[in-house]
C-alpha cells in the first residue's frame, strides 16, 4: 500500500457481496484516518480510526442516533480478520473493483470521492462516544439499551 503524499482521498463505495450465490449490499468508506464497512440491512457501521497502524482503534457508529462505542484492544484484535479484509480492498489510495475472500465476492456498484465523503466520515467524530468497559454504567440511557439489545457488526 503507498504511504501518504498528503492528503488520502475520502471515499464511499458500495459493493456487491455474492456470498453463496446470495447477493448483498455492503457500503465501504476510506480515508487516511479511518476505514469502515456497513452491510446491507443494518444502521451500523464498524470502523477502524488510525487502520494503517499496528493498533488502530475500533468502533462501533450508529448514525441514526449519532453514538458510537470504543471498543477495547481484545476486541480489536479479534476483529483484525475483517480489517485484514477491508485493507485488501484499497490499492494505490483508491478502492478496488473487485476482491475476492474465500467464498464471497466483492465488485465495485459504485464509488463517490471526495469533500461529501470526508464530511460523512468526520460527522462521525461529532457522535456521543462511548468506551465499551463503561456501557454497564450507563444502562439507563434508553438508546444506549436499544444499541445493546440490536448487537454488533462482526463482519461481512
Amino acid at each position: 500500500m503507498a504511504q501518504n503524499r498528503g492528503a488520502f482521498p475520502a471515499q464511499k463505495a458500495e459493493y456487491v457481496l455474492s456470498e453463496d450465490g446470495v447477493n448483498s449490499l455492503l457500503t465501504v468508506w476510506v480515508s487516511d484516518g479511518t476505514i469502515a464497512f456497513s452491510p446491507q440491512g443494518t444502521d451500523q457501521i464498524a470502523a477502524w480510526h488510525l487502520w494503517q497502524t499496528d493498533n488502530p482503534t475500533f468502533y462501533q457508529i450508529f448514525p441514526n442516533v449519532k453514538y458510537r462505542i470504543e471498543f477495547d484492544r481484545l476486541t480489536s484484535h479479534e476483529m483484525q480478520s475483517v480489517l485484514a479484509q477491508l485493507k485488501q480492498l484499497v490499492k494505490d489510495e483508491s478502492l478496488v473493483d473487485d476482491a475476492e475472500f474465500s467464498n464471497k465476492e466483492l465488485t465495485l456498484s459504485s464509488l463517490d470521492s471526495g469533500e461529501q465523503a470526508q464530511n460523512e466520515i468526520r460527522s462521525w467524530n461529532d457522535f456521543k462516544t462511548l468506551d465499551y468497559a463503561d456501557i454497564g454504567d450507563n444502562e439507563a440511557d434508553p438508546v444506549l439499551g436499544r444499541l445493546i439489545q440490536q448487537g454488533f457488526v462482526r463482519g461481512f
